[in-house]
């Protein structure tokens, strides 16, 4: 999802430079919903990685002649299609191996760690296409407004006057452990008026459960399974979003609600997918171990640095301040 919406600001800095072009967007089709509304973009193509699909979907590449083929994210999978596309140019700043019409000159390399989003915008210049910001684009419309509000009076609850805490993450390794998330919660609904939203993946399902078990049910509800735009709806109406460094996060930065971003130590660093542009007040980080502070069956080995919950209820108590 993050790589998906790291393209945004390239698109519109395209777009703005040149009007009159059609931007078409290959992707994956669960991501699709992050695009509607964007009028930066003439179609959404969908992408699938199976052989068979991709075959099935090769015709409608093939009706365009594209100036350029900018290749923001891929799998390697890509490789069966790019030789394909009628195209002038080809480029990547991703070290994806064999990849077919690409030459060694048409990859952009970094010599240190860059955001995500600084990578794309780096293509661009190969082309000539100036930057503009790195602000990531999400629409929402009055339709996906009226569902979230919607959602949020079916559960008693108020706009602005709830904090959405996103238990998932695409990895084990992202997702921040129920038992601080319930602590968190305590301390939360201890102390503020606010209410909570638990958001997630369909997988998160259970651990939203346990969570919702320990604490205060009229203040406390979850919203999954919901699409993912009427997700996107929803945390633009919270007073925060709490999130590990997962798509939810990225999808905060691009709407503008304060979001407090957990990094684990096992993951990429903020400094490639962090805030990027985004003022102290919108977004701040914590970065250090997900996990428990005593490691399961070695009672004398203790994970340092742990991110507890009492430091993500100081970052809290900032932006209610």
């Amino acid at each position: 999802m993050g790589d998906t919406l790291w393209g945004t600001p390239a698109i519109r800095a395209i777009k703005k430079t040149l009007p009159r072009v059609g931007i078409d967007l290959l992707l994956q089709p669960q991501w699709e919903g992050l695009f509607h509304g964007n009028n930066n973009i003439r179609r959404l193509i969908p992408y699938y990685p199976q052989w068979y699909r991709q075959i099935i979907r090769l015709p409608r590449l093939l009706g365009t002649r594209y100036d350029h083929v900018l290749i923001f994210h891929a799998n390697k999978d890509i490789r069966r299609v790019l030789p394909w596309l009628r195209c002038s140019s080809i480029w990547s700043h991703q070290q994806i191996t064999n990849l077919p019409g690409i030459p060694s000159s048409q990859i952009v390399r970094f010599e240190k760690p860059v955001h995500g989003i600084l990578r794309r915008i780096a293509m661009l210049e190969k082309i000539q296409i100036p930057s503009n910001g790195t602000h990531m684009d999400i629409f929402l419309n009055d339709g996906d407004r009226a569902d979230a509000l919607l959602f949020l009076k079916q559960n008693h609850m108020i706009p602005k006057e709830f904090i959405y805490i996103n238990i998932g993450g695409s990895t084990p390794e992202k997702q921040w452990p129920v038992a601080k998330c319930i602590f968190l919660a305590k301390f939360i609904l201890q102390n503020t008026s606010l209410a909570i939203v638990l958001g997630g993946g369909p997988e998160d399902v259970d651990r939203a459960d346990s969570i919702e078990k320990q604490l205060d049910r009229q203040r406390v509800t979850h919203a999954i399974p919901r699409p993912l735009r009427a997700n996107c709806a929803l945390i633009a109406q919270a007073r925060m979003l709490i999130t590990p460094d997962s798509g939810p996060m990225h999808i905060g930065f691009a709407l503008k609600v304060p979001t407090i971003a957990l990094f684990s130590e096992l993951g990429h660093g903020p400094e490639y997918c962090g805030p990027i542009g985004i003022g102290k007040n919108l977004s701040t980080v914590l970065c250090g171990n997900f996990m428990d502070t005593k490691k399961e069956g070695d009672p004398d080995h203790f994970f340092s640095n742990p991110i507890l919950a009492s430091e993500v209820w100081e970052k809290v108590q900032y932006f209610l301040n």
